[in-house]
């Protein structure tokens, strides 16, 4: 997997963004990454994920919870790094929000209200703060 940062430019277009979040895994991750002072392990933002996917805690998943674990792994963290919008420190299994994720944070802004609706999930509002995505503004 590409851990390293390549060049990425100053922001996204709007295609790319949206093939970033078509997949709710995705999304579920950046909404996870949102809740947690950052870097955030792998395994807590799998157990975030879970949680959000079935409603209840992990642990009452755990065949899912390793199949999501896998998945991110393996297919979504390698996009969002690839896109800049999560960095990945594989030796230490962190994750931190990367350059390019306030470029996602409108669309992000869309997307949660479509999730919180979706039946049997673990979304309330209070659980995304999509402005944690946002860089802190200089005073």
């Amino acid at each position: 997997m590409n851990t390293k940062q390549t060049e990425i430019p100053d922001s996204l277009p709007l295609d790319d963004r949206l093939s970033l979040l078509s997949s709710h895994y995705r999304r579920y991750l950046l909404y996870g990454l949102s809740q947690y002072t950052t870097p955030v392990s792998l395994a807590v933002l799998t157990d975030t994920v879970t949680e959000f996917e079935h409603g209840t805690p992990a642990e009452q998943y755990r065949d899912e919870r390793l199949k999501i674990y896998t998945s991110l792994y393996h297919n979504h963290l390698p996009r969002l790094v690839d896109a800049g919008v999560v960095q990945y420190n594989q030796s230490e299994d962190l994750v931190d929000i990367g350059p390019n994720a306030p470029a996602l944070v409108p669309l992000l802004e869309s997307t949660i209200d479509h999730d919180l609706s979706a039946s049997g999930n673990g979304l309330t509002p209070s659980a995304v703060d999509i402005d944690a995505l946002q860089p802190e503004q200089s005073n």
